[in-house]
């Protein structure tokens, strides 16, 4: 498989979304038990409104383009960038991990139609000039068919250029944040050095406004730090270069390593964390420091975003296939509509965290990316004044 094209799939549906015949899924993307059933049911539940708004366009328009929708797959949910068009009484999609092959696809669906109306079109001036009426109605519908299906073409060749410069445009950002992250690492460490330096030492005669102002600089610059780490593991993503260094270790050593690194920030707050596992588990072949990395994100978030005296639980289970590991607060808990802005770059919910702490907005999408690298599921759960639990799965071989 090409990683221009990605993996892909092409499909018939009737006018009200039900397929009616696959194409094309060489991966196997979709199977064949989705032919007379509704294509949402192979939508992740949380971009429902994004393929229901698709149709909606198609059928609008008569073609919907770009649409980027999260499908669920046997390797986990993977986002597909989909287009489509209404092909007579057929809704012709066309969906790719990737722009390109999403677009290449639909090309190829597009040219077929075209032959088909051509052939349709030349039956009907074979009957006129046998003075024989061609069905008017027929006859315009494929007129007007074939100028959108020639603007579709111009679109797509527009569309190219443009991903293009836009491909062009997010190297240099990527490169951008690498350099500009890298140059401000050193001196915040030094900031930091010397703030930790003054209030740790107890010959320091600060009064308790220059104490309050020192502690602010070394929050602050903490915080500064976190936003370069992530920015620079955003870049490293977003630009494909995230390799993964997969070695057999234990899991519920890396899952007590983390607890304890967390439980410092916890205790301020009165908060306990508990670790429970219904079986033992060998070793799992995993990147051990990316592994870390989720583990830290979740459990310091469930800190972060938990009242003073709560508890916050971290359990494994074990899976014929994978193991599962869940991290579960008594916090705020996450309304409903806005989960789905979760584990995208940047967003941030109504929920705020209860001692202040600071987010940049990038942790829970580098997570995602991370388990998705390690062929591993993330989700989440959560109920307003009840807490939130999210979930993140590995495969055990």
């Amino acid at each position: 498989m090409s990683e221009a094209i990605g993996n892909r799939f092409s499909l018939l549906c009737d006018l009200e979304g039900r397929v009616v015949e696959i194409l094309q899924d060489e991966d196997k993307i979709i199977g064949t038990s989705i032919i007379g059933n509704m294509l949402f049911s192979s939508v992740v539940a949380g971009d429902l409104d994004k393929i229901l708004n698709f149709f909606l366009e198609l059928k609008r328009k008569r073609i919907a383009i770009g649409w980027e929708i999260n499908i669920s797959t046997r390797e986990g949910a993977k986002t597909f960038s989909f287009f489509g068009g209404i092909f007579d009484d057929k809704i012709g999609i066309a969906a790719a991990t990737t722009k390109n092959g999403a677009q290449m696809l639909f090309s190829e669906l597009t040219r077929i139609n075209n032959e088909q109306a051509n052939i349709i079109r030349s039956l009907a001036k074979d009957k006129e000039k046998l003075q024989l009426q061609p069905e008017e109605p027929a006859y315009s519908y494929y007129e007007e068919l074939s100028c959108l299906n020639n603007e579709l073409v111009n679109m797509q060749r527009e569309l190219a250029k443009k991903n293009h410069e836009l491909d062009e445009l997010n190297k240099l950002k990527n490169e951008f944040l690498g350099i500009a992250a890298h140059d401000l690492r050193n001196p915040l460490g030094v900031i930091m050095g010397y703030s930790s330096y003054i209030l740790d030492d107890p010959d320091s005669r600060l009064t308790p406004d220059q104490i309050e102002m020192q502690t602010s600089i070394l929050s602050s610059s903490e915080f500064m730090l976190r936003l370069l780490n992530d920015l620079l593991d955003f870049s490293a993503i977003e630009s494909g270069k995230v390799k993964l260094e997969l070695i057999k270790a234990n899991l519920v050593a890396v899952i007590k390593k983390n607890i304890e690194l967390n439980n410092v920030i916890a205790h301020k707050k009165n908060i306990t964390i508990q670790f429970d596992q219904v079986d033992q588990v060998s070793e799992l072949l995993f990147d051990k420091g990316k592994i870390e990395q989720v583990l830290n994100n979740l459990i310091s978030n469930a800190v972060k975003y938990s009242q003073p005296g709560t508890n916050v639980m971290v359990f494994l289970a074990i899976g014929s296939n994978d193991v599962t590991i869940s991290v579960t607060d008594q916090g705020q808990g996450i309304p409903e509509a806005e989960l789905e802005k979760l584990f995208k770059p940047f967003e941030k919910t109504s929920v705020k965290s209860t001692s202040g702490e600071k987010s940049t907005g990038l942790g829970l999408s580098i997570v995602r990316n991370l388990i998705i690298a390690h062929k591993g599921k993330i989700w989440v759960e959560s109920k307003v004044g009840k807490g939130s639990t999210f979930y993140f799965s590995l495969p055990k071989f």
